[in-house]
């Protein structure tokens, strides 16, 4: 029981000193992700509620450093549960920003086969645009309207593609907003241009979909690995409660769970960008 009421004392404990330093901390939270909040707003990623998860992020590496290295006495895996908490927000947030890349990479073909559509049917570019930008799912819906919206606003419809181009930096819009641009200045059949965008998105798009499939089992791979030491501490505990219990008693114990952790971690990111293969 004691130990119930302590953690919970702790978190509030916590609590109330992250609440009274809430401007201090939000300065650092933000230039620990300040790298990452480009790409947030590039990609018009709602970040609105980062700020509050940032500061459960704050209480839980505090609460962690306070439960396992002081009370439990554990300062070995103390010092790595908390690194990993450290590490987890930028971590997330790299994942959000893949997935909405590789998201707005899948809608490309989609897209361009529905503005082709409607430069065919006798609509001007910005109109085929703003039908597209109806038809296809969002996000990539959200940036045509911010095309077609600027457009409207009195931009020339040229500069609004240059700048979602700059903006997004994928590589399937760039090649998208560089046809279109081409056309615009030079002329030419826009029609023909973009049913030819969108034979070389859709093959790119096969290539890659073909590379996530034939690393996916060396992922599955990776995660079993992962899984396996602490698959195996968990079973050796249930065999045997009070031998394994020393490990994490002992100081010996905590050092080799430290290690073991430290070695699952970077085995995991040297896997990853080993697996994360590019076109």
């Amino acid at each position: 029981m004691i130990p119930v009421i302590s953690t919970v004392l702790v978190f509030v404990a916590a609590f109330l000193c992250a609440t009274s330093l809430k401007s201090v901390w939000d300065g650092i939270t933000s230039r620990y992700i300040a790298d990452l909040e480009k790409s947030l707003d590039s990609l018009s990623i709602d970040r609105s509620h980062i700020p509050t998860i940032l500061r459960w992020w704050g209480i839980s590496l505090i609460a962690v450093i306070v439960i396992l290295g002081i009370l439990m006495r554990m300062p070995p895996l103390a010092l790595g549960a908390a690194y990993l908490v450290f590490v987890s927000p930028r971590l997330i947030l790299e994942m959000l920003i893949e997935r909405r890349k590789t998201k707005l990479r899948d809608q490309m073909v989609g897209a361009t086969v529905a503005i082709a559509n409607g430069c065919r049917a006798g609509l001007s570019l910005a109109q085929a645009l703003e039908e597209a930008a109806r038809e296809i799912p969002e996000p990539l819906a959200f940036e045509f309207r911010r095309i077609t919206n600027e457009y409207n606003c009195g931009r020339p419809l040229a500069e609004a593609i240059q700048s979602a181009k700059e903006r997004l930096n994928l590589d399937s819009f760039t090649l998208f907003a560089m046809s279109l641009l081409v056309t615009i200045e030079r002329g030419g059949k826009l029609t023909e241009s973009l049913e030819r965008i969108s034979q070389s998105l859709q093959e790119s798009q096969r290539l890659e979909r073909k590379l996530a499939a034939e690393t996916a089992s060396g992922r599955n791979v990776v995660m079993l690995l992962t899984a396996f030491p602490f698959l195996f501490l968990g079973f050796v505990f249930i065999t045997k409660p009070q031998d394994t219990m020393l490990v994490f008693q002992s100081l010996v114990g905590q050092i080799i769970m430290l290690v073991v952790m430290i070695l699952v971690y970077v085995s995991v990111r040297w896997s990853n960008s080993i697996l994360k293969l590019e076109l």
